[in-house]
């Protein structure tokens, strides 16, 4: 991507100016008798002065930048002398007046933003009127017409010029190039393409980061890009960070020269002599570069990137520019990271339920069927018939596992829909043989549709229930109720005849209950009485699990 270099452009600009000037002075016949006047003296010392600034922009960044104001300056002196002189009593094409006001506002706005170009522009309304002024009194040869036009030229050039022009010191960069692989997983593709991009953009030979994190889940980094590839350096990252002002969003540093030129976060330029303590700078031993604060959320950070051919003023915003889409890159792939951890911590937990609730519990019931089965033999009794229950019950357990992994492989599909009353009323039957309880279901006479999600969680919700019913409460019987409110909500009432639990000064809620509960969007209301327990829970119909 090129660099815009718009102190040079303007230098090389202010010395075709003044070439201009002094051509079209020299060329008018009525300037020719007066061929060795004042005019010719001022834009020969003028184009004098250009070539000297040219020469400072092309060979030291910090002349340059501290001259700026005092060529400025200038510039609009002679700007309104010249023309003044140039225009009295003579022609009025002698002088390039509007390429001048145009110099002057667009070098304002280059350097200093929109609100130079205000001021540059009532500076010139003032300074040509005061001249013009100051000429009449002296009963000089000034046409009132070419007077009124040249004003009313210079205030429309510096309004139009001040609104519509955008702040070039905030430059469009490129995109950064997109590494390969999944977000959350590339984290050091991410800042090598950073690192290589931003070498790339100044056509440097170096680049470096440190990344210092607020927490201490991710580890500081301190890393350095160049022709061998990328590598660490061999420094406490914490102690990179020292020698940046908080304030400070980019630099242009000469550590030789004990120069600087610091942009703030309002992208204010100041030039600041004397050492400093640029610690990433020194470790890795960059005489002279550009040096931008990493604003990413997690953390603290510098880029710094140096060995450049051409290096000046116009590179502090780019770099800027650039610091913040290497940040935003960085949040990005953090952000991506996080929400990885949280995908991957709700499967885990919901795998954990649906195991708990389903295989866990089955495999309780079948160690107290076998513990029965086991006294039934002793007795005398047939164990063909339990044998055949069992059987039929570990087959309903391996078709609810292949569920479970179906749904884990590719989810179960909310368009489709079952009846719950039906769904609910098989699996009372299978839990009173599954721990040889008597199971009662209350429903309504018409069917209750419900995704297939929903059907999965209730079933699995109704299991867990049961289980520590029996096994906790010693319950002999359990009662389901099912109903539908009127606001479309499934309202379901778990009752057992067990011992209940001590209520203390808060209600006990069974974890993977109100787990799935909680997760369906749901309500759970937990009541302990000597009669037993009851779970009043209302679920929503119209979301999936």
């Amino acid at each position: 991507m090129p660099i815009r270099r718009t102190v040079r452009l303007a230098a090389v600009a202010r010395v075709v100016l003044g070439i201009v000037f002094i051509a079209a002075v020299s060329l008018d016949p009525d300037h020719l008798p007066v061929a060795h006047g004042a005019i010719y003296w001022l834009l020969n010392s003028y184009l004098a002065w250009a070539l000297l600034m040219a020469v400072i922009a092309w060979r030291s960044w910090w002349w340059d930048f501290r001259l700026a104001p005092i060529a400025h300056g200038i510039d609009m002196t002679v700007f309104v002398v010249a023309v003044i002189e140039a225009e009295t009593g003579h022609a009025y094409s002698a002088s390039p007046f509007v390429g001048f006001t145009a110099f002057l506002l667009v070098n304002a706005l280059a350097r200093w933003g929109r609100r130079a170009v205000w001021l540059t522009g009532i500076a010139l309304l003032f300074g040509f009127g005061l001249a013009a002024g100051l000429l009449m009194l002296t009963t000089a040869k000034i046409s009132s017409y070419q007077f009124a036009r040249r004003i009313w030229n210079m205030a429309a050039l510096s309004l139009l010029m001040g609104w519509f022009g955008s702040d070039v010191r905030v430059p469009l960069i490129e995109s950064m190039p997109e590494p390969d692989g999944i977000p959350g997983e590339r984290r050091e593709a991410v800042i090598t393409s950073a690192l290589a991009f931003a070498r790339d953009t100044f056509a440097a030979t170096h680049a470096a980061l440190v990344l210092s994190p607020h927490d201490g889940d991710d580890q500081p980094l301190a890393l350095r890009l160049d022709a061998s590839g990328l590598t660490s350096l061999a420094v406490e990252p914490g102690a990179l960070l020292g020698g940046v002002c908080d304030r400070v969003d980019a630099m242009l540093f000469d550590r030789i020269a004990a120069r600087r030129i610091e942009m703030s976060d309002e992208r204010r330029l100041q030039a600041i002599s004397g050492h400093s303590s640029n610690a990433l700078a020194q470790a890795c031993g960059a005489s002279s570069g550009l040096l931008a604060r990493l604003p990413v959320s997690a953390g603290d950070g510098l880029l710094l990137v140096w060995g450049m051919p051409v290096v000046g003023v116009d590179d502090l915003p780019v770099m800027r520019e650039l610091a913040r889409t290497f940040a935003q890159a960085l949040d990005r792939e953090e952000l991506a990271m996080l929400a990885q951890s949280i995908a991957v911590a709700n499967v885990r937990n919901a795998l954990a339920r649906d195991l708990h609730d389903s295989a866990a519990q089955f495999l309780a019931g079948t160690l107290f069927r076998l513990e029965g089965l086991r006294r039934h033999i002793r007795r005398g009794g047939d164990p063909d018939p339990e044998i055949v229950s069992m059987r039929e019950a570990l087959r309903r357990e391996q078709q609810q596992l292949r569920t479970i992994i179906d749904r884990l492989r590719q989810g179960l599909t909310a368009e489709r829909t079952v009846d719950i009353v039906a769904e609910m009323g098989s699996l009372m039957d299978h839990l009173a043989d599954e721990w040889s309880i008597h199971t009662c279901l209350d429903a309504p006479g018409q069917a209750i549709r419900a995704s297939v999600a929903i059907a999965h969680e209730l079933r699995l919700l109704v299991r867990e229930a049961v289980a520590n019913a029996v096994r906790h409460g010693q319950c002999s019987r359990v009662e389901l109720t099912l109903a539908q409110a009127a606001d479309g909500e499934l309202m379901v009432s778990i009752h057992d005849d067990g011992k209940g639990f001590d209520k203390g000064p808060a209600m006990p809620h069974p974890r993977s209950i109100s787990e799935r509960i909680a997760a369906m969007g749901g309500r759970l209301r937990v009541d302990s009485c000597p009669a037993g327990v009851k779970l009043d829970i209302a679920l929503p119909l119209d979301q999936a699990a």
